[in-house]
């Protein structure tokens, strides 16, 4: 049975990596003073650390979120509860399973250019933990660009395959002011560390994936078919 879902990913820095990392660059100018240096390579320390979250081999995924459109309109999300390969594993080898299923159609917002990609990278980064399902297609099945199947990423859809708009900002002009849960994501790794943080980031995650569903179901048939 066709499966139409909405998957949305989050990341945080992955602090194992950090030791291998070269120091960030610090734009000093003619600045002398030892306390404003201080204060730049803190600050240089700082969006490093947060950059580190785009990039597979310097993040790692702490949440995921689903909602199945037009069938049961099902949802649900996972949270890490520490920040270690194997709790990572767990949620990987479930998102891995879910992209195993069959004649999945899979939705998202920026999906090709960076959840897609970055759960294939965690999985081979993370080879000696979990176990990758059975029938889980190659990457290569899901970033297909200016194709709307077996993945349709709203975002390329709705930029003609270049630039980058924002969901936020589509949702909230298609949908009245209704947009994303605002969290600062800097905040994501303290959030997992408790119970009611895990909530506050899944239904954060949530929120994505309902937003990027409404605007698959308004676009189709309009956008695309």
């Amino acid at each position: 049975m066709k499966q139409t879902i909405a998957l949305d990913i989050e990341t945080i820095p992955n602090t194992s990596a950090i030791p291998l990392l070269p120091e960030p660059e610090v734009k000093l100018g003619n600045t002398k003073d030892p306390d404003k240096v201080a204060a730049k390579v803190a600050e240089a320390s700082v969006k490093q650390r947060a950059d580190m979250t785009k990039d597979a081999t310097t993040g790692r995924i702490c949440a995921f979120a689903i909602t199945e459109i037009r069938g049961n309109e099902q949802e649900f999300y996972r949270v890490i509860e520490s920040e270690c390969d194997e709790a990572e594993a767990e949620i990987v080898t479930e998102l891995l399973g879910i992209l195993a299923m069959p004649e999945l159609r899979l939705v998202t917002w920026n999906g090709i250019g960076f959840d897609i990609p970055y759960i294939y990278k965690r999985a081979m980064l993370l080879s000696f933990f979990g176990s990758v399902p059975a029938g889980v297609p190659p990457l290569t099945y899901w970033t297909k660009r200016y194709s709307v199947t077996p993945h349709c990423d709203l975002m390329q859809v709705w930029t003609g395959g270049s630039g980058y708009a924002k969901l936020d900002t589509v949702a909230r002009l298609m949908f009245g002011g209704e947009g994303k849960i605002e969290i600062d994501f800097t905040d994501f790794p303290e959030l997992i560390k408790t119970e009611e943080g895990r909530q506050r980031l899944g239904a954060y995650n949530l929120q994505d994936t309902r937003l990027t569903a409404r605007i698959f179901e308004r676009a189709s048939g309009c956008l695309f078919a």
